[in-house]
């Protein structure tokens, strides 16, 4: 039975995401046929990860794509749903976030943006590639995608009015708390 399914917007990144597993011994499937989500998929894999193919979307078929998921993956109460955004913040983030609370009934949802490792850090609400602020990165002239802010809650209001909160506090008793719900160690905060 599933327990945890990831919704990823591109294929790439459902790949990646699905390799990291399946090198862990996990059972993992990477899916890019949103009617494969079957009841017998659900049964069959331990992770599923889907490629939502919602990048290059409007805010709303995307909004509606990973809503349609996440409900599908609530009827058969996967307990765990991770929702895969691109390390620089392109495509549909703040309708895609909200599409997931809409369609599991959470109120609240972490969102870590930071890649360390891939030089992705976010300080003080503001997202870096590689020291340089998102929207003044090569990213910032993306042909199909351009990111026009740096500040993560910005980008996330462009799609969405939802309620956003910046930041921890920065005890090491929070840090760890939050670490210790987070899928991979490569998650931190800065």
């Amino acid at each position: 039975m599933t327990r945890l399914l990831i919704i990823a917007d591109d294929f790439t990144g459902a790949l990646d995401t699905g390799v990291q597993l399946a090198s862990g011994g996990i059972r993992t499937c990477v899916m890019t046929r949103l009617d494969a989500l079957t009841e017998d998929r659900f049964q069959a894999e331990d992770v599923l990860v889907i490629d939502a193919d919602t990048r290059h979307l409007s805010p709303e078929d995307a909004y509606g794509i990973v809503f349609d998921i996440c409900r599908r993956a609530e009827s058969f109460s996967v307990p765990f749903i991770y929702k895969k955004t691109d390390s620089v913040l392109r495509g549909n983030i703040g309708a895609e976030l909200s599409a997931l609370m809409d369609g599991t009934g959470t109120q609240r949802l972490p969102f870590i943006p930071a890649f360390p490792c891939q030089g992705r850090v976010t300080r003080n609400g503001v997202h870096y590639v590689n020291g340089v602020p998102l929207a003044e990165s090569v990213f910032g002239n993306d042909p199909f995608d351009p990111v026009d802010h740096s500040r993560v809650e910005d980008i996330i209001h462009q799609q969405t009015d939802r309620y956003t909160a910046q930041g921890l506090e920065r005890t090491w008793e929070t840090r760890k708390a939050y670490m210790s719900l987070m899928p991979c160690p490569m998650m931190t905060f800065v």
